[in-house]
């Protein structure tokens, strides 16, 4: 069952920006109201799995590489990958190191 959307949000964009999220929520066959909230919840659980991300990677420990100071910088460019990533492009990922035999990371 579908949560009930009970809480109106309003904003207002620019007139770009309004064309451009139209344009891509009609290329998904969305209305707009309905785009713009599937971007905002998605933005929520890439954050969420970034922060499960860069937990794992501290637990973990440093290495020897990462200990004469490469690490941050590997967590900094694994975290905006993540970020960056749809969560189509996550799910082709993993599928991959599937079927290569290897675990993807979850935030699970």
């Amino acid at each position: 069952m579908k949560p009930l959307l009970e809480r109106p949000v309003s904003f207002r964009l620019s007139a770009d920006a309004h064309q451009r999220y139209e344009s891509a929520a009609a290329q998904v066959g969305m209305r707009l109201s309905q785009y713009l909230r599937f971007r905002l919840e998605a933005e929520d659980s890439v954050s969420d799995q970034v922060a499960q991300l860069r937990l794992s990677l501290l637990d973990a420990g440093p290495s020897p590489e990462e200990a004469h100071g490469s690490h941050p910088i590997h967590l900094e460019i694994l975290l905006l990958l993540r970020r960056l990533a749809s969560p189509a492009d996550v799910r082709a990922v993993h599928h991959e190191l599937e079927r290569q035999h290897l675990e993807p990371w979850s935030a699970d």
